[in-house]
Parts: C-alpha cells; structure tokens; sequence
C-alpha cells in the first residue's frame, strides 16, 4: 500500500466504515461479507484488508466513534438542566432527547443489529449504571428537594429521573425507529408536555393514593382470610 498521510488514511477508513455502516443497516452484519465492503467502497479486496482485518474491528470501530458523538450529546444536555424535576426543565429535557434521538437515526439501527445479532454485546454498557451516574449528576440537587420536604415519601429522585429519560428515549426511538406514527395518539410536543406533567404530579391526588393502598389492603386481607380451595374440609367428629 503507498504511504498515505494521516489524514488521507482517516479519510480513507471514512469511507470504508461509511460503506459498511449502510450494508450492516441494509441486509445485517452475519450476511454482509469484507467483499461487499469493498465493493461498496470502491476499492479491491486486499486494499481492505490493510485498513481492516475483519468486519468486526469495522463494526466496533464504527460504534466506538458513535458512542462518542452521544456520550458528549448526553453529557451536553445534562450541563443544560439545573433542575432537572421542575417542569419546564423536564419539558426542555424531552425536547433534547428528541434532537438526539432523531439526529443519530443509524447509530439507534446499529443498535438493534448488535442485539439481533451479537446479543447485545457492543452496547450493552451503554445503560449501565445510568441511574447511579444522574445520582453523582444532580446529587446537590436531589438533596435539596429531599431536605425542603419536596419529594414524596420513599421517592427517589435519581430513579424518577431515570425513568423520564427511558420513558422519553424509548417513545422516540418507536417514533422513529418503527414508524409508531404517533403511538400515543398525540404530537410529539403533546406528549412532552403530557408525560411531563404525570412525572411531576403524579397519577394520583394524595388523599386518593390513601384510599387505593387501604382498599388493596382490605382486599388482600379478606382474599387471606379465606379458607384455601385445596384445604380439605375436616369430617364431621362421630357422636
């Protein structure tokens, strides 16, 4: 291979990895073979091979650069959020959730071949630990809203945030990613404003959360107390 300078090797595997990204979307990593990359490319066989040795150092390569871009991406919108329960900043998080997800829309494909096809073995770092990295993130907020009495009983504002996230990233991704076309029956910002507002307030008004919980427990307290259907009844004693 002729020397090459850095930047024409790295524009080089650009386009190797370009090439391969698009056939792994297209028809899956297993039926995709170096070949295809190289024709693709528009380069011979053995070129390839002096960039990679296999598809799989292509493909790692591939979702190592992305997770990058959305590491920073995540990293960028969490500096933007202060207080991240209070409602509008809630609203604004959904808005930028949205802009990640819609803006990486290959990164997300590549994301479910890797399920598919290697279960789940390059991604699934991606969500470990995330509550425990919003706890370390928004740890001087969360006590302050656990110190003023703002939060509910046993409430943990890390968990509850994690959920707003998955809950907004999950609506997206079926958006997006398999046509939900609306799966909730609202537009995108209807639902933004909505799941918002239930995350804020709750399903539930704290006299009608008592009720419910001492129904359910009346209900189960009966449901106890009733003899088992496999318990045999005792025989009359004889006089």
């Amino acid at each position: 291979m002729p020397k090459l300078s850095p930047a024409a090797m790295e524009e080089k595997k650009g386009r190797i990895e370009e090439a391969a990204k698009q056939l792994f979307i297209k028809q899956g990593f297993h039926a995709t073979s170096m070949r295809n990359i190289a024709g693709r490319t528009g380069t011979s066989l053995g070129n390839l091979y002096n960039y990679y040795r296999t598809k799989e150092s292509i493909l790692e390569s591939i979702i190592a650069k992305y997770q990058t871009v959305i590491d920073a991406r995540l990293r960028l919108i969490f500096d933007q959020l202060t207080e991240p329960l209070k409602p509008e900043s809630m609203i604004e998080f959904g808005r930028l959730v949205k802009e990640m997800v819609n803006e990486h829309h290959d990164f997300w494909l590549l994301m479910y071949i890797d399920v598919l096809e290697f279960e789940n073995e390059n991604f699934g770092k991606m969500f470990e630990g995330l509550a425990q990295n919003i706890r370390r993130r928004f740890a001087g907020h969360f006590a302050e809203l656990k110190s003023s009495g703002a939060l509910h009983d046993g409430v943990d504002p890390a968990i509850g945030f994690t959920a707003v996230y998955m809950q907004f990233f999950n609506y997206f991704l079926v958006e997006k990613l398999f046509g939900g076309n609306r799966h909730f029956g609202l537009s995108d910002e209807q639902v933004i404003q909505k799941l918002s507002e239930i995350y804020c307030r709750g399903l539930l008004r704290a006299e009608n959360a008592v009720t419910v919980a001492a129904g359910r427990k009346s209900k189960t307290s009966r449901e106890n107390s009733k003899p088992s259907r496999l318990t045999k009844a005792k025989p009359a004693s004889k006089r």
